[in-house]
């Protein structure tokens, strides 16, 4: 049976998808049939600052595998989380080439004054939709981009709340829904409502793509909110949470060790194996509100 793509998609989850041919077999038999598969391509993310003697300096900051749409959002949430900026005013501007005609390079330009740490982009950086942000994996790199403190408010999280996030995340996956192919993010306030989510091919971007958008309403750091992710838990998803003031950090998969390490080091509920029934609790019991889910 032919899938739409179009019905039903607003106009970036309509770039996410593709129809593509396929032969399906079934007891021997085979049909050709059109199938609706998630798109992949490279984002290239050009950085420019000035420097000294109004000097401008540009480097290439990142080259990662994403589904197309949401760029901008995704290059904020990246530049949060590696701790190029902190805040929507530092960018002057974010848009793709002029001369590009794919949509897959983008340059972003810093506001005068504002001079990165160059610590972050001393090497030319290669990210993966599988792996995320290669080699930046230790608590001392973290550290160093000065997270903020996260929202201490305790016991406002109800147990039972926890339970239905993910079904919730996963009822509004329309990208999902129509390829079964990418993995979801979404940000829930302090009483269980979902705010806003972002699928993509890759779980890092995904978490990107919602941290970016919520910079550019600038919600309040302080405020409580919980982020859900439809993956498992590394060390990369847990800095993107601390470096965007995100307190709860709830996964339908497994932890890694390094990432309950992290959890511990920067305070931060880390919740796996989310469901409609249990989920583990790895740190921060104390924002739980004391419930049975």
């Amino acid at each position: 049976m032919k899938k739409s793509v179009q019905k039903g998609l607003n106009k970036h989850e309509s770039m996410a998808l593709s129809n593509q041919p396929k032969f399906y077999y079934k007891n021997g038999d085979r049909q050709l049939l059109s199938d609706v598969v998630i798109v992949e391509q490279p984002l290239q993310i050009r950085l420019y600052w000035l420097k000294d003697n109004d000097v401008v300096k540009q480097q290439v900051f990142s080259i990662t595998m994403r589904t197309p749409g949401d760029d901008e959002v995704l290059i904020l949430g990246l530049l949060l989380s590696e701790g190029i900026i902190n805040s929507n005013e530092q960018i002057e501007s974010i848009a793709g080439e002029v001369e590009d005609n794919t949509g897959n390079l983008w340059e972003v330009k810093l506001r005068e004054g504002h001079i990165p740490n160059i610590s972050s982009l001393e090497r030319y950086q290669v990210t993966y939709s599988s792996c995320g942000l290669c080699g930046t994996t230790s608590l001392k790199s973290l550290e160093l981009k000065n997270p903020p403190i996260l929202n201490d408010t305790k016991h406002w999280l109800l147990p039972m709340d926890v339970c239905q996030m993910p079904t919730l995340m996963k009822a509004e996956q329309k990208i999902f829904q129509r390829s079964g192919g990418c993995h979801a993010a979404a940000l829930f306030d302090q009483q269980g409502e979902l705010l806003s989510l972002y699928e993509d091919i890759g779980r890092h971007n995904a978490v990107d793509k919602l941290l970016g958008a919520k910079l550019q309403l600038d919600r309040a750091h302080l405020v409580p909110y919980c982020l859900v992710v439809s993956g498992r838990l590394s060390f990369e998803i847990v800095q993107k949470a601390v470096m965007s003031s995100i307190g709860v950090l709830i996964a339908v998969g497994a932890p890694s060790d390094l990432a309950i390490i992290a959890a511990k080091r920067f305070d931060l509920t880390l919740i796996g194996f989310a469901s409609e029934n249990t989920f583990n609790l790895y740190h921060g019991e104390w924002r739980l509100l004391p419930s049975e889910c």
